[in-house]
Order: C-alpha cells, then sequence, then structure tokens
C-alpha cells in the first residue's frame, strides 16, 4: 500500500511537470516504450540499480533504452528513479502515470471480455457506442474469454456491465434458486 502512494505522488509530480512544459505525449509514449524494454530485458533494472555502475553509464542505458522517444524530462525522471532507488516502482509509476494523462483527456480505461474475437469493424463499432454512452473517449483493452460462451462483459474503473451468456445464466439461476 505504501509503494502505491509513493508511485502516485512520482507519477502525478512527473504528469504535472511534463504538462507544465508541454512534454505530456513524449512522456506518455517514452514511459510505455521504456517499460516496454524493461519488461523484455528484465536485467535492465538490476543493472540501472546496481551501485558500482557510474551514473553516466546509467544515463547512457536510459537514452538507450527510450530510443527515438527519449525526452529530456523523462531521462531526469528515470534518472531519479534509479538514485532514489524506486525503478521498482516503475510499472506501478506507469499506471498512474496513465491514469492520470487519461483523467486529463478525458479518456475511459476500459477491460472488453468477449466469448469470441471481435474484428477490427465490430471494435470500432463497440467504441462508438461507448463513447455515446460514456459521454467520454474510450481505450479498449479487447480480450478473448471462451469461458463467457457469449457475449461481452464491459468492465470500467468503478462498474461491470456484464452481458454475457455465462452472466445471464448466473443471474437466471440466482431466480430459480433463491440465491
Amino acid at each position: 500500500m505504501k509503494d502505491l502512494v509513493v508511485a502516485q505522488k512520482y507519477a502525478h509530480a512527473l504528469f504535472a511537470e511534463a504538462q507544465a512544459k508541454s512534454e505530456l505525449l513524449a512522456c506518455q509514449q517514452g514511459l510505455e516504450e521504456f517499460i516496454r524494454v524493461a519488461r523484455l530485458r528484465g536485467s535492465l533494472s538490476q543493472i540501472l540499480s546496481h551501485p558500482f555502475i557510474a551514473v553516466e553509464e546509467k544515463k547512457r542505458m536510459i537514452h538507450s533504452a527510450l530510443g527515438d522517444r527519449a525526452a529530456p524530462l523523462l531521462e531526469r525522471f528515470l534518472l531519479l528513479l534509479v538514485e532514489k532507488h524506486r525503478l521498482n516502482l516503475l510499472f506501478a509509476i506507469g499506471q498512474e502515470f496513465r491514469a492520470e494523462v487519461d483523467r486529463f483527456q478525458n479518456v475511459q480505461a476500459l477491460n472488453v471480455r468477449s466469448a469470441f474475437p471481435l474484428s477490427e469493424s465490430q471494435q470500432k463499432d463497440l467504441q462508438g457506442k461507448l463513447e455515446k454512452w460514456l459521454r467520454s473517449k474510450v481505450r479498449m483493452d479487447v480480450q478473448v474469454d471462451s469461458s463467457l460462451i457469449g457475449g461481452l462483459v464491459i468492465q470500467t474503473r468503478n462498474h461491470v456491465l456484464d452481458q454475457s451468456l455465462k452472466g445471464q445464466l448466473k443471474k437466471l439461476e440466482g431466480v430459480l434458486y433463491g440465491h
């Protein structure tokens, strides 16, 4: 719990500074790229946290991992995480930063589970209907869950809309058996 609070503070600080310097998009893309690289190369975090590796070498490694998304603000931020021994919070900071950007841009992140794969046109159609219903932009993470039998389950930060056959059968079971 303490780590989550610390991650939120770091994410908020990065967000505020990126917004003030009009580097929000660059920082978001760069942070996502760095996290992607860190996930692919698990040893990156260990190397950056190693006390015997020089700061200049760590700067070069961060710059290299960011590639063409190397915004100076983000590089300084990542180096700060290394210096303060907070690189272990990177993934939580990334999630919190993304949530801050989404709130700022009035974007709702949704998890959509479907019993069957949705085509590109079905996803666009669903996204349009959800944006109309929620009155905001929508970013969907669509996954296939064959256990649903049919239909969809849409999950926002605060609500779950279960329109799956499995969910409907559970509701019917509850009515029939008084659960």
